[in-house]
This record gives C-alpha cells, sequence and structure tokens, in this order.
C-alpha cells in the first residue's frame, strides 16, 4: 500500500504539473528573469508565492470542503455561487484560457517552424487531439500524469540544462527592488493558474475517488502530496527559465514582446534543433492543460445541467477554436477586465476557507468578497475612463491588489455583524 500511495502521488503530482504549466506559463518567467537583470531571484520568488504558492493552497482549501469548489463558494448564497463558479469556469475555459492553449502554440510552436500556416487549420488538428484525450474522462488524469507531463518535463530539462552549463551571456545590473516585486508578483497574478485550481480539483478528486480513496482525509492528504510534487516540479522548471532569461539581461537590450524573448533564446541555445524542442515543449504544455479544462469544466456544468459530458466537451471544443483564431493578444486583452473582477473575490474565499472553524459565519464571507469586488471594480472603471483617484485612495493598486485592504476592512464589519447577530 506503501508504494501504491507513493506512485499514486508521483502521478497526482505530475498531474498537476502538467495541467499548471501551459497557456500564458512558459513565457512569463524568462521575461521577468530579463527584466529583473541581478534581481531574478527576487522577481522569481514573488512568481512563485503568487503562481504556485496560492493554486497549491486553493486545491488544498477545496478539498477539505465536502462539496468541493462549492463549498468554499457555497458560503455566498447558492445563486451566487453557481454565478461565481460558472463565470470562473467559461473564463478559464472556453472563452479564454482553453483558446489561449491553441493560439500560444500556433504562434511560438508552429509559425517559427513552418511559417504562417493557416490558424484555422493548424488549431483544429490541436482541439482534435485535445477532444479525443477529453472524451474519455476516466482516464484523463492518468494518461497526462504518466505519460504526457514526463515528456514534457524532460523536454524543458534539456533546454534549461543547456542554458544553466552554457549561459547565453551575463547577467545584468539588478533592476529597481519595487520593480522587480511589483513584475513578480503581477506576472504569478496573470497565469490564473488559482483560478484554474478550482476547476482542476474536479477532475482530480474523480480520478482520486477511482484510486480506492473513499475519505476525505485521505484524499485530501494524496492532494497536498501530489501538490508537494507539482510545486518541487514547477520550481525547477520556473527557476530553470527565470535564470536563462536573466542571462539575456546584457545581450539583449532592444524591446520585445515576452514570445518573442522566448523563442530567441530557444535560437540562442540550442539553434534550429531547438525550435523543434520548443515546439514540443509548448505542445505538450498548451494541450495538457487544455484537456485538463476541458475535462473539468465538461464536468461541472454536466452536473449542472443534466447535458451528457461527451455532448459538452465537444461544445466547448467547437467554441474554444473558433475564438483561439482571434490570437493570443486579443484574447488577453478581451479577458482581462472580467478576470479582474472574478479572482479578488475566488482569493478571499480561499484564504477563510483555509482559516477553518475560525471563520464560521457566512457574513463574514459575503462582507470580505462584497469588498473585494467593489474595490475591483473601481479600479476597473478607473482603468477604463483613465480616472487615477481610486488607484490613489486604494493601497497597493500598483501591485494589483487594490481591493485586499477593502476586503479586510468588510470582514472585520461582517464578523462584527454576524457577532451582534448571534448575541
Amino acid at each position: 500500500m506503501k508504494h501504491t500511495k507513493t506512485m499514486d502521488s508521483l502521478t497526482i503530482g505530475f498531474a498537476l504539473f502538467a495541467m499548471f504549466f501551459g497557456a500564458g506559463n512558459l513565457i512569463f518567467p524568462p521575461f521577468l528573469g530579463w527584466e529583473s537583470g541581478g534581481a531574478w531571484l527576487t522577481g522569481f520568488l514573488c512568481f512563485i508565492f503568487i503562481d504556485i504558492g496560492m493554486s497549491l493552497l486553493a486545491m488544498i482549501a477545496v478539498s477539505r470542503q465536502e462539496k468541493g469548489a462549492e463549498g468554499l463558494t457555497g458560503r455566498l448564497g447558492t445563486k451566487l455561487s453557481t454565478l461565481l463558479l460558472s463565470l470562473n469556469c467559461l473564463c478559464i475555459g472556453p472563452f479564454v484560457a482553453i483558446p489561449r492553449t491553441a493560439s500560444i502554440t500556433y504562434e511560438i510552436g508552429i509559425v517559427p517552424n513552418f511559417g504562417a500556416l493557416s490558424s484555422w487549420g493548424c488549431t483544429a488538428v490541436f482541439f482534435f487531439v485535445a477532444f479525443l484525450l477529453s472524451v474519455r474522462q476516466s482516464k484523463v488524469v492518468d494518461f497526462v500524469g504518466k505519460f504526457m507531463a514526463p515528456v514534457m518535463f524532460l523536454a524543458l530539462l534539456v533546454l534549461i540544462g543547456k542554458g544553466v552549463v552554457s549561459p547565453i551571456g551575463e547577467i545584468g545590473p539588478a533592476a529597481e527592488t519595487g520593480a522587480v516585486v511589483r513584475n513578480g508578483l503581477l506576472s504569478g497574478y496573470q497565469t490564473m493558474d488559482m483560478m484554474a485550481a478550482y476547476i482542476f480539483s474536479v477532475a482530480i478528486l474523480l480520478t482520486i475517488r477511482q484510486k480506492g480513496y473513499t475519505e476525505q482525509k485521505a484524499q485530501s492528504a494524496l492532494i497536498l502530496r501530489g501538490g508537494l510534487v507539482a510545486t518541487a516540479l514547477l520550481v525547477v522548471v520556473y527557476g530553470g527559465l527565470a535564470y536563462i532569461g536573466a542571462t539575456m539581461s546584457v545581450s539583449v537590450q532592444e524591446t520585445m514582446s515576452q514570445p518573442q524573448l522566448l523563442i530567441l533564446l530557444t535560437e540562442q541555445l540550442l539553434g534550429k534543433p531547438g525550435m523543434v524542442l520548443l515546439s514540443l515543449i509548448v505542445a505538450f504544455a498548451c494541450l495538457t492543460t487544455a484537456v485538463g479544462l476541458l475535462t473539468s469544466i465538461a464536468s461541472f456544468f454536466a452536473e449542472k445541467t443534466g447535458i451528457k459530458y461527451e455532448v459538452l466537451v465537444g461544445g466547448f471544443t467547437l467554441v474554444s477554436w473558433g475564438i483561439s483564431n482571434f490570437g493570443t493578444a486579443a484574447i488577453i486583452s478581451m479577458a482581462a477586465p472580467v478576470l479582474d473582477l472574478i479572482y479578488p473575490v475566488l482569493i478571499v474565499l480561499v484564504i477563510f476557507g483555509l482559516a477553518g472553524r475560525l471563520i464560521r459565519q457566512d457574513t463574514t464571507y459575503r462582507f470580505a468578497a462584497f469588498g473585494a469586488f467593489a474595490a475591483s471594480v473601481l479600479l476597473q472603471i478607473g482603468t477604463l475612463f483613465d480616472i487615477d483617484i481610486f488607484a490613489s485612495l486604494l493601497p497597493l493598486s500598483d501591485l494589483g491588489f487594490g481591493w485586499l485592504i477593502p476586503a479586510g476592512l468588510f470582514a472585520a464589519a461582517g464578523f462584527m455583524k454576524a457577532g451582534s447577530i448571534h448575541r
């Protein structure tokens, strides 16, 4: 049984690694290292805390709930819970993250190697494979964990190993500390991995139960062990990519986008064969993320609507295919305002969920969530109409956390109100 638990932990860990490491995540660490220079480690640690750290905390918080993710969001009320989870699933699924997996595969994996082939044709092949892997729901996590993830991880180690043994150049002077911290936090925030943790838990818990772990305590323990495995793998990969980016901080001075920097560092390290390797890495990273998202989101809506799982997988695949052809930049631009409103509320629920019995009143949850949401709305209005007053009135806005203090203040008000009611 001990051996079985170890193997199950590794399988779940590699599956989580593959699911989280995809879409835009591949392009963030090298760019962060490049702009941080000698302070790349500081930026990397901030990135890791927000991205991997919050994702693991979300998985743990969800696993402690008898009703999964709905155990957290349900504290807001049934209707708001369903609305929040549905919006989360649609944003991190067929409207944003799933289309982005295909667009990035096309822009980084296809165009540099084969030229501007038809995006519609290339993304059609991508989503056909994703559909085939997702439609067999019970096998997806095992397949991802045992086969796809290890291949992707080994390919990444080849690229990172070459960059460590034969650095591209010298690491430049450290950037200003405040800017490094801000960029690290915002990069981790933009990955949206914590949002994905809410829905990845559906597929992960399904697989865990199929392996014979029926008790909630055993399920939480396996998720924690698997999460630590995934965290270790992601730290190695992200840290390596951030370091390689830092080694380009002197030799590369011209302004470029994140995908362009990733392509350039691959060419300088491994030449043309390296571009083929990068295509493999991008394809596996994005495909595994797409499969994980399709599986989890279809499972969620199948339970809520009664529509067959296979039908939902097909429908979400088609929608994602259409949106993916708008291009990565357009997808991110269109989705950013909505994501900025949802993400803070989900973070508040995770923090409170980890507090467990210390915060029992639903009123406290609701007040805190409202405070985070209201502050986020004000910040979005300020951005939309170029009004600086909201950002200046809300501390930490420059780091993307202007909602944090309002959430805390409203939580305190909710706690006091709940206390007065119970008296």
